[in-house]
């Protein structure tokens, strides 16, 4: 040993050495092992303490406060406190800024498509009819490009060139006949090409089709982008030999539009060396081109429940659909264009709202009562978004994060079928397909020179309403708020029964060994879920949150964790 009466071990000085003993005193480099800390973790470490401890400022009640914050966050969101006015970027869309020239004799050239789809006597005879006699068709005043049509047995689509446009974007229409819900689909069966077409699919098409053979007409100017009429129809398409819904047939055109079909060379010759053999196959070539046009940036899709025929537009309601698979939302700017598409055709503001969510009574007055139509409305939105499931064929290109939604026009709740004659069976599908068209035409004439680049993205929002609604910011806030409840109630148990985890033996746990283990994986496991579904889906996270962050609060302390508390 050093002669030197002070040396180190390890770190450790040795003091008071005796060449006769060999006793010896050890005593650490620094005063405590706090204090050898970086300045953050010591402040962490005492927020730690803080947080958990019994005593002090939160009695060990932090995670519950936290929580409680969090529930008044969700009640304050049917208040302007966390409620935003709904509005429009002006930057992309300019509504109200046009014209619409869609009129009577469109509408009465729609109630004849309608006619001649439900004079036929099968759905496999409409679609031929709607390509033969309609799409294929010489109408005056339409450009000679109406021959772009494609057809496939899962949709028939055509595609109207815009006069001024680049062909590199264009907007979808979307109606399909012979198909069926995805309710009908899991239930078995399915429609054959020999049932007929029914009432309202018919209306719907027929719709479609003026408002197509409409923008491709001379007489308008102003079209910008190509427009792509899709007709799916589900009674030709069978998978794994069963049959698809509407859904899936739409999906289905829209994989196949996106990836394009290869089109095989042919040799235009033939033997006999004719011009009109040769004509012919070029005619035959043509027919099995998958014609396309520029990339969709909007589709909207045509749903007419009651069809046309029996009320009046002053009777009527329209409806959009926005929801997609996983709970996804097309910009919120496209609700916007359907709501004012709506005041546009119908003449009114009121008697829209989104599909399957609860229409806000503005004759409530009292301050309660309006809180509690503001917490229908978007708790109604909010279970579509948890549910996940598409509501309409929009869902099908929401999946390629195309903006999206369906326009489903409707006789009023509790409407009559009766006439101010008090007559019935009167045909008002001219006044309701001219209301249709302009809503339609609104829609695509809003979106026809709207400018990507400029256009603003708020796609995470629950609406309250037609004017208000919650954003990301609230809804996140919110999730995260509860997270820390959580993260809070994780660290309790993590510090009061760490140490019965770690001095048990490996080779036989108790059975309140095994509970401390998983309760605390569990904690930790429903935090990583929170967080993911906080990117994949908001809603349902918060959702999952509300339910389940209270169930883990409620979890009862074990015995040992009692004893550490008495200690203390």
């Amino acid at each position: 040993v050093s002669s030197h009466p002070f040396f180190f071990v390890r770190g450790f000085p040795l003091q008071s050495i005796h060449p006769t003993t060999t006793t010896f005193t050890m005593t650490p480099s620094s005063s405590s092992s706090s204090s050898s800390l970086p300045p953050l973790l010591r402040i962490l470490s005492k927020l730690k303490s803080i947080l958990v401890s019994k005593e002090g400022v939160g009695k060990g009640k932090f995670d519950l406060l936290f929580f409680a914050f969090s529930f008044v966050l969700l009640c304050l969101f049917s208040t302007t406190a966390l409620s935003n006015q709904a509005y429009v970027d002006e930057n992309g869309l300019l509504l109200g800024s046009t014209k619409t020239g869609f009129d009577r004799k469109n509408g009465e050239r729609a109630s004849t498509y309608s006619e001649m789809l439900m004079n036929t006597g099968s759905l496999r005879e409409a679609k031929e009819v709607l390509v033969r006699d309609i799409l294929l068709a010489d109408f005056d005043g339409v450009d000679d490009s109406s021959d772009e049509v494609t057809v496939r047995e899962f949709a028939a689509h055509a595609v109207a060139r815009a006069k001024f446009g680049d062909g590199r974007e264009s907007i979808a229409i979307v109606a399909p006949i012979g198909c069926l819900e995805e309710e009908e689909v899991k239930g078995g069966g399915g429609k054959g090409g020999d049932d007929r077409i029914k009432e309202e699919e018919a209306d719907a098409v027929a719709l479609a089709l003026e408002v197509f053979v409409y923008v491709k007409s001379r007489k308008v100017k102003w079209l910008g982008r190509d427009v792509v009429l899709v007709v799916p129809t589900c009674f030709e398409y069978l998978e794994e030999g069963q049959p698809v819904s509407k859904i899936r047939a739409t999906e289905k055109w829209v994989e196949t539009y996106l990836e394009g079909e290869e089109e095989e060379e042919e040799e235009e010759e033939d033997g006999s060396g004719g011009g009109g053999n040769a004509a012919a196959n070029r005619k035959n070539k043509k027919k099995d081109v998958f014609f396309r046009a520029g990339q969709i940036h909007q589709a909207f899709g045509i749903e007419t429940p009651n069809g046309m025929k029996s009320f009046k537009r002053s009777r009527s309601t329209m409806f959009a659909k926005l929801h997609g698979w996983n709970g996804a939302l097309p910009n919120q700017d496209i609700f916007e264009v359907a709501k004012f598409a709506s005041r546009m055709g119908r003449g009114t503001s009121a008697g829209f709202s989104v599909q399957g969510t609860h229409v806000i009574d503005a004759t409530k007055k009292t301050k309660w009562e309006k809180w509690m139509e503001h917490t229908k409305a978007w708790t109604s939105f909010a279970k579509l978004s948890v549910a996940g499931k598409p509501t309409g064929v929009h869902g099908a290109f929401k999946v390629k994060s195309i903006d999206s939604f369906t326009m489903v026009y409707d006789k009023e709740e509790n409407g009559s079928e009766v006439d101010d004659e008090g007559a019935k069976g009167g045909d008002y599908r001219i006044e309701n397909y001219l209301a249709c068209g302009i809503a339609l035409e609104t829609a695509i004439r809003a979106c026809n020179n709207l400018v990507e680049q400029l256009h603003h993205a708020r796609f995470e929002y629950v609406l309250i309403g037609n004017d208000r609604y919650v954003g990301v910011a609230e809804l996140a806030g919110t999730l995260g708020v509860m997270l820390v409840a959580l993260g809070i109630k994780t660290l309790k148990a993590y510090e009061y029964e760490k140490w019965l985890i770690l001095s048990s033996s490996s080779s036989s746990w108790s059975v309140k060994e095994v509970f401390t283990a998983v309760k605390i994986f569990t904690f930790v496991l429903l935090m990583v879920v929170l967080i993911a579904l906080a990117y994949f889906n908001i809603a349902l996270g918060l959702c999952v949150a509300t339910l389940g962050v209270p169930i883990c609060l409620a979890v009862p302390e074990t015995q040992e964790e009692k004893k550490k508390k008495k200690k203390e």
